[in-house]
């Protein structure tokens, strides 16, 4: 099987895994946000989502390799004011293109925040620190931001050349601009976001295959 017929097997498969989380979320493709999701939904929602952006990144930018585009123009901004409707509720964003950066903390100027209330460390001498109780977890979380991730997953999936393409031009831009090699690479060094040793799921196999599709170099053309 070639380089395209496998990506296109793998992005069968991962249709069919996002299909049956919109069925478990109890979300249509294109519809309304759901009113509600337990703690536990979004955890299982989560551990599968994630993987399968990360994989779908993988297969768009293996479409988009060797794509030659020119970089899109730069927009002027309208001259007349945009109303605002209340439309923009139920309009599914454009899928992320690109990794989310690592966080490195040698090349960070400022550390990350500490969480929780901090060492708990006291002397004889002293009066015992008095912490805040941890903040208890909802049974409910607000599921607009998940679902709409779902969303834009579930439209890009079905459209993959349209989002190669726009891959393409965003990296041509980039490159226009004079931005660094970092910036122009969709894919992060390491191993990919949602990314576990343990293929315990479907979207883990799918993930590991088309990441080590992306890691290598491209096949030259078969010759018939």
């Amino acid at each position: 099987m070639t380089d395209e017929g496998i990506i296109e097997y793998q992005l069968a498969a991962l249709m069919r895994v996002v299909v049956s989380v919109f069925a478990f979320v109890g979300l249509v493709p294109g519809g309304p946000v759901v009113s509600a999701l337990s703690v536990e939904v979004r955890r299982r929602v989560l551990r599968i989502l994630q993987p399968a952006e990360s994989a779908l990144r993988r297969a768009i930018y293996l479409k988009a390799r060797g794509l030659m585009v020119a970089p899109g123009r730069k927009r002027t901004p309208p001259t007349h004011p945009i109303p605002k409707g209340n439309g923009s509720a139920d309009r599914i964003p454009a899928f992320v293109l690109f990794d989310p950066r690592k966080w490195f903390r040698e090349l960070a100027k400022k550390g990350r925040p500490p969480r929780g209330p901090g060492p708990r460390i006291s002397g004889f001498d002293e009066e015992r620190p008095v912490f805040d109780p941890p903040k208890a977890h909802s049974s409910d979380v607000k599921p607009e931001s998940l679902c709409k991730r779902l969303q834009a997953l579930h439209k890009a999936l079905g459209d993959v050349p349209a989002q190669a393409r726009r891959l393409a031009r965003l990296q041509a831009k980039r490159r226009a601009a004079g931005e660094p090699q970092r910036r122009t690479r969709p894919l992060r060094p390491g191993l990919p976001p949602g990314y576990r040793t343990g293929q315990t799921d479907k979207v883990d196999e799918i993930l590991h295959d088309l990441h080590l599709m992306a890691l290598r170099e491209p096949r030259p053309p078969e010759r018939v």
